[in-house]
C-alpha cells in the first residue's frame, strides 16, 4: 500500500511541475525573423531661431516580407512643443538575411519621378538595435538607430 501512495505522490508532483513550466514570451528569434516586431528611432535636428525638430519613426515588421513606417515630427522652441505633424503610414517590403534587413521604399527623386530606395539596417541583437545610414537632400548622411519597442 505504501508503494502505491509513493507512486501517486510522485505522479502528482510530476504533473504539478509540468503545469508550472516557465511561461516564455511570444518573442521571435531575431537571428531568423523580424516579423511581428516594432522598432523606434528618434532624430533631433537644430533649426534656425532657437528651434529644434524631433522626428520619431516607428517601424513595424508586419510579416516576413512587409513593413510599415510612420513618422511624427515635433517642432520645439524653448523646451515647448509648438507644432506636431504626423505623416501617413507608409508600406514597403524588406528582406532579412545574415543580420541585415534591407528595406525597399517607394519614393520620389529630385525630378518627382517614382524611385525605389534601398535602406540596409544592420542588426545588433545584443543591444536590440537596427542601424542604418540615410542620405538626405543636403548631401549629408543621417545615422538612424532603431531600438526595439517592448
Amino acid at each position: 500500500m505504501k508503494l502505491k501512495h509513493i507512486f501517486m505522490l510522485l505522479g502528482a508532483v510530476l504533473l504539478g511541475l509540468t503545469a508550472c513550466s516557465k511561461d516564455t514570451p511570444n518573442t521571435p528569434d531575431l537571428s531568423k525573423t523580424l516579423a511581428g516586431t516594432e522598432w523606434e528611432a528618434t532624430v533631433r535636428e537644430s533649426d534656425a531661431g532657437n528651434k529644434s525638430v524631433v522626428t520619431t519613426i516607428v517601424l513595424k515588421f508586419v510579416d516576413g516580407t512587409k513593413f510599415t513606417s510612420q513618422s511624427t515630427q515635433q517642432t520645439i522652441k524653448n523646451g515647448a512643443v509648438v507644432k506636431t505633424e504626423v505623416d501617413d503610414p507608409e508600406q514597403g517590403t524588406y528582406t532579412y538575411e545574415g543580420g541585415v534587413a534591407t528595406l525597399f521604399i517607394n519614393t520620389r527623386d529630385h525630378e518627382g519621378n517614382a524611385a525605389m530606395m534601398e535602406l540596409p539596417l544592420t542588426m545588433d541583437s545584443s543591444k536590440q538595435q537596427l542601424t542604418g545610414k540615410v542620405p538626405n537632400e543636403a548631401g549629408t548622411i543621417t545615422i538612424l538607430t532603431f531600438v526595439r519597442k517592448k
